[in-house]
């Protein structure tokens, strides 16, 4: 792999409970780059940015990030972890890595919620936020963390497709604006398409009982 690689991930095999999941899993991105992986439900897609993460381990895998910075890694679920008895504001000002005055803190909120396009919900519930609405405000909060690289779990699939790629489009608009990198994995080639610079196949990076690995990649 060229040294101008941000992040490379080459994992020999996972297994769960002695039963493969994934062998021969190889890739590298650039910084600034969004790419996304694109794979069936179930093969592993998540399991793949858990360990990208630290959440999941394996004795045989090599993830390399920068080591000349304090790297950090934001995690976009699936459903959106949202905290219920916060409203929006609250929920969002969570991610800011510093203690902020009154003031600083509604600068900051003002300017999060038009990222988002949700100028004025500060004070709202978060429970009465639409699924596309919580997933705005979820990423709001993990940008506010000035995040190195953004893991975006199949973060669109309970939205309907109109929704979805809308909310594809605006996330990859604010990704590049805040020219933050981003592994998206989805198994919707459409919404993989709109928000990536560049679409891995599942199949062809990791394929199960193999000794080869193609590395190959759909170049948007």
């Amino acid at each position: 792999m060229s040294d101008d690689n941000f992040v490379t991930v080459d994992i020999e095999s996972k297994k769960f409970d002695n039963q493969m999941v994934f062998s021969k899993l190889k890739f590298s991105m650039k910084e600034g780059e969004i790419i996304s992986i694109f794979g069936p439900s179930g093969c592993g897609k998540t399991t793949l940015l858990r360990m990208i993460a630290g959440l999941e381990v394996s004795d045989e895998s090599d993830i390399s990030v920068p080591k000349n910075q304090e790297f950090s890694i934001g995690f976009i679920f699936q459903t959106p972890v949202l905290y219920p008895h916060l409203n929006v504001g609250k929920n969002i000002l969570l991610g800011h890595k510093t203690k902020l005055s009154k003031q600083e803190k509604s600068y900051v909120l003002k300017q999060s919620l038009a990222m988002i396009d949700l100028s004025g919900y500060s004070n709202r519930k978060v429970t009465t936020l639409s699924g596309g609405e919580s997933q705005r405000v979820a990423l709001a909060r993990a940008l506010l963390a000035e995040p190195d690289l953004i893991l975006l779990d199949e973060p669109f699939s309970s939205l309907d497709v109109e929704s979805r790629r809308k909310l594809a489009n605006d996330v990859k608009r604010i990704l590049k604006e805040k020219q933050v990198s981003a592994i998206h994995v989805s198994h919707d080639i459409e919404e993989a398409k709109i928000i990536s610079d560049r679409i891995l196949i599942w199949e062809e990076i990791c394929t199960p009982n193999s000794t080869s690995n193609n590395n190959e990649d759909v170049q948007l």
